[in-house]
């Protein structure tokens, strides 16, 4: 059985109000709600994939360089 894999975009806003929270589908959809939470003016935000917590610019990267 093939497990699809989830990304799990996470912001969190300056003020103590709880971390803000999304899973997605695809790279370029968590990518994108990454960049959406920044625009928001969130400005700690990661994604968790692949086994790991990546910065955006850092995800950004893996979808550069190919990673499936």
């Amino acid at each position: 059985m093939r497990v699809e894999p989830v990304f799990i975009v996470q912001a969190k806003p300056r003020e103590p109000e709880g971390i803000l929270k999304v899973v997605k589908d695809t790279r370029e959809e968590a990518l994108e709600a990454a960049n959406n939470f920044l625009g928001q003016g969130l400005p700690f935000v990661t994604i968790v994939a692949d086994g790991h917590v990546y910065t955006v610019e850092e995800f950004a990267l893996t979808i550069i360089n190919g990673a499936q």
